[in-house]
């Protein structure tokens, strides 16, 4: 009597396991993948919303300007103005042999020591893809640093930031970049 009721109990269990699947399968969106070029870098949106180029062109252009405004604010000698463009709660900034910044107020204290080294940063986006309900974005870009304000870099290197939108604001989440020479 036992077998029989285990029986039933493990094909009950297992119809509905694979109605499950199946029912997950069936409901779930088909993911989309738009691309567009922009300044010499790829822009693109892999999800499971529709948006379209124009969609992706105008988010491109604003976490251009916020690059822009960071590079603005590092001219300017700016830690606590740089320190603002990343998130509220959770921000991370990483760099080769120091430990994790975590949080605006030691960020902070990390670009006040940056910016004394560093004269003026430019940054070149390479790649950006938003995801979600556009309101996150993976960004990889290169740098170059200046000194003394010469025309030729200090320094070189590369860099990934996760932009988080707060706000209806691109603020950056996650930053961490190493020396390419």
């Amino acid at each position: 009597m036992k077998t029989k009721k285990t029986r039933v109990i493990i094909l009950v269990g297992l119809s509905m396991l694979i109605g499950t699947i199946i029912y997950s399968f069936k409901e779930s969106k088909p993911l989309k993948y738009v691309e567009i070029k922009y300044k010499n870098s790829v822009v693109s949106y892999y999800g499971s919303n529709h948006f379209s180029k124009q969609d992706l062109l105008e988010n491109a252009k604003l976490i251009d300007i916020a690059d822009r405004r960071f590079e603005t604010k590092w001219r300017n000698k700016d830690p606590k103005g740089i320190s603002e463009e990343y998130t509220t709660e959770g921000a991370v900034f990483m760099k080769p042999g120091v430990k994790p910044r975590l949080g605006r107020a030691d960020i902070e204290k990390e670009f006040t020591e940056s910016v004394k080294g560093v004269d003026r940063v430019e940054f070149f986006q390479d790649e950006l893809e938003f995801f979600g309900d556009m309101n996150v974005a993976f960004q990889r870009c290169h740098m170059l640093g200046y000194v003394n304000s010469k025309k030729e870099h200090i320094f070189e290197g590369s860099y990934i930031i996760l932009w988080k939108k707060e706000n209806g604001n691109w603020l950056i989440e996650y930053d961490m970049f190493n020396s390419d020479k």
